[in-house]
């Protein structure tokens, strides 16, 4: 049996900044409506996408990227709801100083995505994707097309210093909250890589410290309504997103063209492509070194990718093939689904 490694660590990786992180929510200057304790979580790993049998390979695992165990802690302030989807709120967050002494700085805001308490399991998949792009060296995507990423926290609910006694209201719209209209609020989504029955287990002679699919604590996770868990995604703030107007433009359409052939080339498929999950990159987006400038957009939101070794894939079919997947400007990025 194989297992697909990804590359080492970069020691200026900004996944190996922090291990511990807290994030208040403040009402007014003196009182605060939750203070959350968080520390760093493992991620949840895809299994192997092939492109040419259009199917997950029935052994061949991705493996969970080390957490870091004595990094530094970070405080966060948590500002306004920046947007919801199925699965989480996204929300601005300022840095609270002075910090410890990182290998490069931070900027003075964030963006903290909250999974809701019965969606931890798709934030952990989402984590792991990050992790991927994150050590995938030779265009570097993190940073270029997507954004750089902090880290993956989960905390216990019981833990969290809650006052609703400020505002009993305040308790449905608490960043972690299951919406009313939830269908299955006792539950998480699939995710692409379930339910297959050819998959076969890493065999008993697999490093124990290899965390596969299969192995990994996200794999039988459900939501405990008696024990709730609070989970978070630290990444870098991009911009506006992609909106009508933006799509009419030529020069837009040329970037956003050139930013999914290289997230294709990192092997990655997104397979969630939609005018929501693309935002104006950062104002601290690398050079392209591929294209030879700075893109102007950034693509978000990876629960439900593909990952494919592009190492064992038939090239350059395979990037031509996943490139065909993704539907750009097609109903599907309207906003338009088949299954509804």
């Amino acid at each position: 049996m194989s297992f697909t490694l990804e590359g080492e660590d970069s020691e200026l990786s900004t996944l190996s900044f922090f291990s511990t992180l807290t994030i208040t929510a403040n009402t007014n200057k003196e009182k605060s409506l939750f203070s959350l304790d968080l520390r760093r979580s493992e991620a949840f790993p895809s299994r192997r996408f092939e492109t040419h049998n259009y199917r997950f390979h029935p052994w061949d695992a991705f493996i969970a990227c080390p957490v870091p165990q004595a990094a530094a802690h970070l405080q966060l302030v948590l500002g306004e709801c920046l947007g919801e989807g199925r699965t989480g709120k996204v929300y601005s967050a300022h840095v609270l100083g002075p910090l410890p002494s990182l290998p490069s700085s931070i900027p003075s805001e964030l963006v903290v995505k909250f999974a809701k308490l019965n969606h931890c399991r798709n934030l952990a998949r989402e984590a792991w994707v990050y992790n991927f792009l994150d050590r995938q060296p030779k265009y570097e995507p993190v940073g270029t097309i997507v954004p750089r990423c902090y880290g993956f926290f989960t905390a216990k609910l019981a833990d969290c210093d809650l006052d609703l006694d400020l505002d009993p209201l305040a308790e449905d719209e608490l960043p972690w909250s299951i919406p009313e209209w939830e269908e299955y609020p006792e539950q998480d989504d699939t995710l692409i890589d379930d339910n297959d029955d050819e998959f076969i287990e890493p065999s008993e002679w697999a490093l124990e410290e290899w965390i596969t699919k299969d192995r990994s604590k996200w794999n039988t996770w459900e939501p405990d309504p008696e024990d709730p868990l609070v989970a978070v995604l630290l990444l870098e703030k991009g911009g506006e997103m992609y909106n009508e107007v933006d799509d009419k433009d030529p020069l837009v359409k040329e970037d956003i063209e050139l930013v999914l052939w290289d997230l294709v080339h990192a092997g990655v498929i997104h397979n969630d492509f939609r005018m929501a999950n693309i935002v104006r990159a950062p104002t601290t987006a690398k050079f392209c070194r591929r294209h030879e400038r700075v893109h102007q957009w950034s693509i978000i939101d990876f629960n439900r990718a593909c990952v494919v070794d592009l190492s064992r894939e038939r090239l350059p079919s395979a990037l031509k093939l996943m490139h065909s997947f993704i539907g750009y400007q097609e109903m599907y990025f309207y906003g338009w689904n088949p299954n509804d």
